[in-house]
């Protein structure tokens, strides 16, 4: 062990500044972390010492130098020695249908969407401490959905016996119980159905009839008030040692069953509600799948576009409840050639208030699947889904296409800036040369002869990197191979990474994890572009085509690399939060400050526009959009809209129908949520609420594919990259 080299002066320094709990990129590496805690304190405290443990003992040294100088970064550094993996997408069928195993004793089978939704927080809780990245339900729709159901036959049970003046314990109770299990299967029961029950209680069918409807809206209070605790657990239940709220997201929009619709739409209306004093929600990301003929059609996108106050006034009377017989107004209500697509304008107008849902799109050609069919009551099991920061694991080498029960290994990221500025240096180099010895015979041959330097020694160091991330990470991944099973009970004996039931507490999980991702990011392709041409490729066509041959090019080095290795390797788009900073902060004190490059506090993510380009909303997704393709590790892209998005939710659907027609895999929409913490105001603010005259303002934004209410929790690179953030106009 090397560690004395390093317990000196850096070490006391960053020690002393958790000490005196500081503001600084340390403390505020993660956004989503109260590093000035008790709790986050010690986890800042082991974080930083293990980062050095990590480098000095268990990474190679030419890997260790090309992170310490900024050629690459290796995430989650501070967990390399626990072996954990990044991230996990839950199957939740058998663990609510059959129950789960905990640390110190067995949770039975879940009886109402009540229960559901407690347990599910509680898996989220637990399952975090065994990994070091997110966690996700996949499908929280279908999984909710059977909850539902089990409340509805329990109300529905309780107000027959109520009519009937039985106990409710008694045995007469015990044979309701048994005739509704068997024979009602929806909260929505057809004709049929309602006269057979009325038969067999001997209630007239009017009363059986008004008795379900009833019964459905006590179960749509219990959905609602379910996910209502849903939304206030995961922002208030502490994970890892206390420091953090869970990285949680959620998966839903294609259950088209009644049950399915109503998880939907309460949970919609549960987020718009917001917490106790009317906050917006930060966990769990919400991610709304939009499937062709599931819910959106061409036919009733056009309908809507047409009528849409009618439809919206429609939709805002489910959200708020004002509605007298909600089983009635069900059956009556407009119906849509899509059966959900009703839900999809729910999702509008709930992001147009609370920036969540997010929206992933199965029609993009690479999140399709040949397997799923309309018809399948399990088709979710051949929908994407995704890590709402942005990661997605679909492909597989070693079993089934399928987000469920698999995550991300590792990713270690690229840093692109550098490249183009070392190239750049050389390049200009030869090309005067070239010029002394009189090479050029005019100045036009000399910036063709330029620019053919750039890109190739550009796509020639960014080939030679991407092999050498692939080679650190299946260092990392060898190491990861040689975890136990016991060291993530969990997970194991609850088998949600599949296969990981099947290993001995002893043994080594080895060939478990190839079901795993392994990816290969990059960083600041935008300040790349500035520092090979002097402009993005927002504006520019030679660094557009630039960049998107090189991310073409890796992505078919990740191909090769599959193939050769047997090991999911893909391309990620970078989600940069610390990194932002702490790539440019290394190449400006190396370069010096260059313009649109160093010349900032940050670097731009992944593929993305720069920030501060003055470029259109559909023009920006038209460009983005061929990189997802690209990406398969995960990718995300976003676009900012100006003044209050929710006074024109048509905009929102407009931009979703681009998305989904462009290509484009996840996206977003940000825009401003201002709220006054003392009277409660919600609209933009500046620093003084117009209301109260108060500064004790809360600011929602994006930071990286999450939100967090409180930019000082922010890192210095990522706080200035969101006032640099223009609003993007309607072209």
């Amino acid at each position: 062990m090397k560690m004395h080299n390093q317990l000196g002066e850096d070490l006391e320094k960053i020690i002393s500044g958790i000490v005196d709990v500081e503001k600084n990129d340390i403390n505020n590496e993660n956004a989503n972390m109260s590093s000035m805690t008790p709790a986050g304190q010690m986890m800042r405290f082991a974080s930083e010492v293990s980062k050095m443990y990590t480098l000095e003992n268990l990474v190679s040294p030419e890997f260790k130098e090309a992170h310490n100088n900024g050629e690459i970064h290796i995430h989650d550094l501070d967990y390399y020695p626990s072996k954990t993996t990044t991230c996990l997408q839950y199957d939740l069928a058998d663990m609510f249908e059959h129950g789960f195993q905990t640390k110190h004793g067995f949770i039975r089978e879940a009886k109402s969407i009540t229960t559901y939704a407690t347990l599910a927080t509680i898996i989220f809780q637990t399952n975090q401490n065994e990994q070091h990245g997110g966690q996700s339900i996949p499908a929280f729709d279908f999984y909710m959905a059977k909850g539902v159901l089990k409340s509805f036959r329990r109300h529905f049970r309780y107000r027959i016996l109520s009519f009937l003046s039985l106990d409710y314990v008694d045995e007469t109770n015990k044979e309701v119980k048994s005739f509704i299990n068997e024979n009602i299967h929806t909260i929505l029961p057809d004709d049929a159905t309602i006269t057979e029950t009325a038969e067999h209680f001997k209630i007239p069918r009017d009363q059986i009839k008004r008795l379900m409807e009833i019964a459905y809206d006590d179960t749509r209070l219990e959905t609602y008030q379910a996910m209502e605790g849903f939304l206030h657990n995961l922002n208030t239940m502490h994970s890892r040692g206390g420091n953090q709220v869970v990285f949680s997201s959620i998966n839903y929009g294609t259950d088209t069953s009644e049950e399915g619709r109503m998880v939907i739409r309460e949970l919609l209306k549960a987020t718009e509600d917001g917490l106790g004093k009317r906050e917006t929600p930060i966990f769990p990301i919400q991610i709304f799948k939009v499937k062709e003929g599931l819910n959106y059609t061409e036919e009733d996108y056009g309908y809507a576009m047409e009528n849409f106050e009618e439809v919206m006034n429609q939709a805002a009377e489910e959200l708020n409840g004002d509605i007298e017989n909600t089983a009635a107004h069900m059956e009556n209500k407009k119906k849509f050639k899509a059966p959900n697509f009703d839900l999809l304008l729910l999702a509008c107008h709930t992001t147009s208030r609370r920036l969540f849902p997010n929206f992933v799109f199965l029609d993009t050609e690479f999140n399709r699947h040949e397997k799923w069919d309309i018809n399948d009551p399990l088709k979710y099991k051949y929908e994407v889904a995704t890590m709402g920061c942005r990661t997605r694991v679909f492909e597989n080498l070693h079993g089934e296409k399928t987000s469920l029960g698999r995550g991300n290994l590792s990713f270690t990221s690229i840093n692109f800036p550098r490249i183009a500025i070392e190239v750049r240096k050389k390049v200009e180099k030869e090309i005067e040369e070239m010029k002394q010895a009189g090479k050029f015979s005019d100045e036009q041959e000399e910036i063709n002869k330029k620019c053919e330097l750039l890109v190739k020694g550009f796509q020639e160091k960014v080939k030679e990197m991407t092999y050498f991330t692939a080679k650190q990470l299946h260092e990392r991944y060898s190491f990861q191979r040689t975890a136990l099973a016991k060291q993530f009970p969990f997970m194991r004996a609850n088998n949600l990474w599949k296969g990981m039931i099947n290993a001995s507490p002893n043994s080594e999980l080895g060939d478990v994890l190839l079901s795993g991702t392994l990816g290969i990011g990059f960083v600041g392709g935008s300040n790349a572009m500035y520092a090979l041409f002097d402009a993005d490729h927002g504006s520019s066509e030679l660094a557009y085509n630039t960049l998107y041959d090189t991310v073409k090019m890796m992505d078919d080095i990740a191909a090769e690399l599959k193939e050769k290795y047997g090991l999911n390797y893909s391309i990620l788009a970078t989600p940069a939060e610390s990194l932002a900073g702490r790539f440019l902060r290394i190449d400006r004190e190396k370069f010096g400050e260059i313009t649109n490059v160093t010349d900032r506090d940050y670097y731009i993510n992944s593929f993305h526009i720069d920030v501060k380009e003055n470029i259109g909303i559909f023009e920006k997704i038209r460009k983005e959009a061929p990189f997802h393709k690209l990406t398969a590790g995960g990718h995300i892209t976003y676009v900012e809209l100006d003044g209050e998005a929710r006074k024109n939710v048509r905009v929102i659907l407009k931009i979703v129908k681009a998305m989904k027609d462009t290509g484009i895999g996840y996206g977003s929409i940000n825009h401003p949520i201002d709220k006054c913490r003392d009277c409660g105001t919600e609209t933009i603010i500046g620093d003084e609420c117009p209301i109260c005259g108060s500064h004790n303002i809360s600011k929602i934004r994006r930071i990286t594919g999450y939100l967090t209410g409180d930019l000082d929790s922010w890192n210095s690179a990522k706080k200035a990259e969101e006032k640099d953030r223009v609003k993007h106009g309607m072209k």
